[in-house]
């Protein structure tokens, strides 16, 4: 982290013509002797620093020293500052998103930021959940550190109807998918690759054995494969008063007017108790036309609800 705060003073002084030992300090959350010893790491590196006393002095790069910036043009540099500011997720810590930021930022000039920053802060893509149920950030950082060091990993992964099994894997690639958080693996006790949802992994542990890199297969592509093979159509009547739910899994081409307060959907569906589970949210708002073997389950499964409402007492 030294390195990397040792670069980002750098690149604020390239940016900046005097900044105070104060500023900086508070801008980077550490000590002003901190940043006195950066200063002198700075310098013995070569780069001519120029310090001023009193209440208007500070800490600047000698004006004539120069660091060529023609790696990227003030287009690219606009890019990369607005996909930085876009992304606020739990794969960068704020330290990391802060250093990188002012790295960039010391390709504009001030004029140049300042017409900037109105376009940046117009849109944000935020991909941490409003209530973090399960402490995402934590299993996140620990399965960074394995993919760094290339470490194996062990956790407990829990699946449907299925007590919780340990697992070891070779950890390859992270992936925010459809709201959801999955790590691409090779598996040790499937001997294949696998992706596994970070919501149903616990004890995360980072493990002290090295593993060799495999070549990775397109998971992606390979789930989306699975899923087709899967997903059929049912046909849903609702009522108006969900059909904005009705929006967060299906397209508007899928939904059509059936009367003043109802529609005909056409439900991708895949049978298995996650999607039951979605169309039984909907409660008495939603009614499954067809097929079927579908309707038939909603019955048995309602049915049992009723009678646990009815029967269990604690």
């Amino acid at each position: 982290m030294k390195i990397n705060r040792i670069i980002t003073i750098i690149m604020i002084l390239l940016q900046k013509d005097r900044i105070s030992a104060k500023v900086l300090s508070e801008k980077l959350d550490v000590s002003l002797r901190t940043i006195y010893r950066d200063i002198q790491v700075i310098e013995r590196a070569g780069i001519p620093i120029i310090t001023y006393a009193g209440s208007q002095g500070g800490i600047s790069i000698l004006k004539d020293y120069k660091i060529s910036k023609g790696l990227f043009t003030k287009d690219d540099v606009t890019v990369l500052l607005k996909g930085l500011n876009l992304l606020s997720s739990p794969i960068l810590s704020d330290n990391e998103k802060f250093y990188t930021h002012e790295k960039i930022k010391s390709f504009l000039s001030q004029e140049e930021l300042n017409k900037l920053g109105n376009d940046l802060n117009q849109l944000t893509v935020d991909l941490s959940p409003w209530f973090l149920k399960q402490n995402i950030n934590n299993k996140i950082a620990i399965i960074k550190g394995a993919l760094s060091q290339q470490l194996l990993l062990s956790f407990d992964y829990r699946k449907i109807k299925n007590d919780a099994i340990s697992r070891l894997i070779e950890p390859y690639q992270l992936l925010f998918k459809e709201k959801e958080w999955y790590l691409q693996a090779f598996c040790l006790n499937r001997n294949d690759f696998r992706l596994f949802k970070l919501s149903k992994m616990s004890n995360v542990r980072k493990t002290d054995i090295n593993f060799t890199k495999r070549s990775i297969p397109d998971m992606v592509s390979l789930f989306k494969r699975d899923m087709k093979t899967k997903v059929f159509k049912i046909k849903l009547l609702i009522n108006r008063s969900i059909l904005e739910r009705i929006l967060d899994y299906c397209d508007e081409k899928d939904i059509n007017p059936f009367n003043d307060d109802k529609y005909l959907v056409d439900f991708d569906f895949i049978e298995d108790d996650y999607s039951y589970g979605i169309l039984m949210s909907f409660g008495h708002q939603c009614l499954c036309l067809e097929p079927e073997h579908v309707r038939q389950e909603l019955i048995q499964r309602t049915e049992k609800l009723r009678r646990l409402y009815n029967e269990e007492k604690i």
